[in-house]
């Protein structure tokens, strides 16, 4: 059995006296030890508290709560991956295979699956990687945004990926999307202009929201340089990280050895200030040329969901990372220049507030 040579006990022995220590400490805020052991006890303690930092301050949903709210009605989970970083799909898809056996199908597809759905919002996260798998290769349905304001657009719409399986009609799928994007329509454009293929059904009173040849056109014009806009989206990032790294604010976590985020939006959270100070920081940036934004008040605190009922006190931690959440500007345009001039401005206005 191993010996550890600092303290002379075996490993599993030293583990068990630390675990106490730490216990002790976290129960009476103080132990006396030795200096060896109480460097052993911090670093035990500081991992705890940095789990706990990680569960609760930041800008994922709570995993444990997730899997608490799960019924036999919950038919679909629709994870957020917000400013491009995704969310724990692995942990997701373990609470949904726990939950399985409480699952009650209500269509066929849903019969198939055998289980809840993971339908990702991966808006932001085009490009983005979690764990050696890229965005669109986790859930069982991804939904990808082109909105003018995203890394990739065309402007407006979107995009939807699924993951095959062999428990599904690929095809059918594909003409379910169709149906529902083109009014219900069974032919598109370019199929009911062949040669005598006029007549076409409509099957339903379905959406229109399918996407025109010039939109694509600019799609596949910014998939061509796609990568370069990634890379310079994280040297943008890298300029902010190290330029807040001595104020007192939390950013999002964009790149580390779990995760490549798309680099979509850059949240910074200011430690210690609420929402009226947050407010007056976005005025006096503006007042100096730095437009910024707020992602996202509440839905509870929008007019229409208080009207369902939702009470924003019900939601404390999305209030939490709400109340002093600000978001500098973010895209390919930028010039080196800008980025250190807002920098500079945010930290001289934040060291004033």
């Amino acid at each position: 059995m191993a010996t550890n040579r600092k303290l002379g006990k075996t490993t599993d022995i030293r583990l068990a006296m630390l675990k106490t220590q730490l216990t002790d400490l976290i129960l009476h805020e103080k132990i006396e030890t030795t200096e060896a052991r109480a460097k052993e006890v911090k670093a035990m303690a500081d991992s705890i508290i940095a789990l706990a930092v990680k569960e609760k301050d930041n800008f994922e949903m709570d995993y444990d709560k997730l899997e608490q709210a799960i019924t036999e009605k919950t038919k679909v989970i629709i994870p957020v991956d917000i400013g491009g970083v995704m969310c724990d799909y692995d942990r997701i898809q373990k609470i949904v295979e726990k939950k399985a056996n409480i699952f009650k199908p209500s269509s066929e597809l849903q019969e198939k699956l055998g289980r809840i759905a993971i339908m990702a919002d991966s808006s932001h996260a085009i490009g983005a990687m979690r764990n050696g798998k890229m965005a669109g290769e986790y859930a069982d349905f991804t939904c990808f945004s082109f909105h003018a304001v995203k890394n990739l657009t065309t402007a407006e719409g979107g995009a939807v990926t699924w993951k095959k399986n062999d428990k599904f009609d690929n095809e059918a799928i594909y003409k379910r999307y169709q149906l529902l994007s083109l009014h219900g329509q069974t032919k598109d454009a370019l199929h009911k202009n062949q040669l005598g293929a006029w007549e076409y059904d409509i099957v339903e009173p379905a959406y229109k929201c399918n996407m025109t040849d010039i939109m694509a056109s600019i799609g596949l014009a910014q998939l061509k340089r796609y990568d370069s806009l990634l890379a310079r989206r994280r040297e943008i990032i890298s300029k902010y990280n190290h330029g807040f790294k001595d104020i007192n604010v939390q950013v999002l976590d964009h790149y580390n050895t779990e995760r490549q985020s798309s680099g979509h939006l850059y949240l910074v959270r200011l430690i210690g200030k609420n929402e009226e100070q947050r407010n007056e920081l976005i005025n006096r940036l503006a007042e100096q040329g730095i437009t910024t934004n707020v992602h996202y008040k509440p839905l509870p605190m929008m007019t229409a969901y208080k009207n369902l009922g939702y009470d924003i006190k019900d939601y404390p931690n999305a209030y939490k990372m709400y109340e002093n959440e600000i978001t500098l500007p973010l895209h390919t345009l930028l010039t080196d220049g800008e980025v250190e001039y807002i920098i500079e401005k945010v930290k001289k206005e934040i060291k004033w507030s």
